[in-house]
């Protein structure tokens, strides 16, 4: 897995507004999963693009896509989403909640939550991290 010093993040101004051509940052590969984490299909063709991370680097804010997949991702903070595009259905391992979400779906998940991600069709999402600890290993 890449480290968090190996992913370049590139600063930007206070005040960013992406539309028109901009709307669509581009994306990078990241990481492979855990084999132990992936359930059904090839959730490692995902990627993305921190756009912000606060100089403390417990705070950021990307976008993220992973084609059709199922898998399982514990969340090391608080994340606060949008959907993009796509279809994915989350489910809280703990509690066994279930949610479909598509495009313009906003969500929000727990830190310490083990999230299963059925994704059906490509999902694209922007999101924010909050992290009470930053972990080195870690590349959003």
């Amino acid at each position: 897995m890449a480290k968090a010093h190996d992913m370049p993040v590139e600063a930007k101004p206070t005040l960013t507004v992406f539309s028109g051509e901009d709307a669509d940052p581009p994306l990078a590969p990241w990481p492979d999963f855990p084999a132990e984490d992936v359930i059904a299909g090839d959730p490692d063709g995902h990627r993305g693009v921190v756009l912000y991370r606060d100089p403390k680097r417990r705070y950021s804010v990307g976008v993220w896509e992973c084609p059709p997949a199922t898998f399982i991702e514990p969340y090391p903070g608080t994340e606060c989403g949008h959907v993009l595009a796509g279809r994915a259905t989350l489910t809280n391992e703990a509690t066994g909640e279930s949610i479909t979400l598509k495009a313009g779906d906003h969500f929000f998940i727990e830190f310490g939550a083990r999230i299963t991600w059925q994704v059906h069709e490509t999902f694209r999402k922007v999101y924010t991290m909050y992290e009470d600890e930053w972990d080195e290993e870690r590349f959003y």
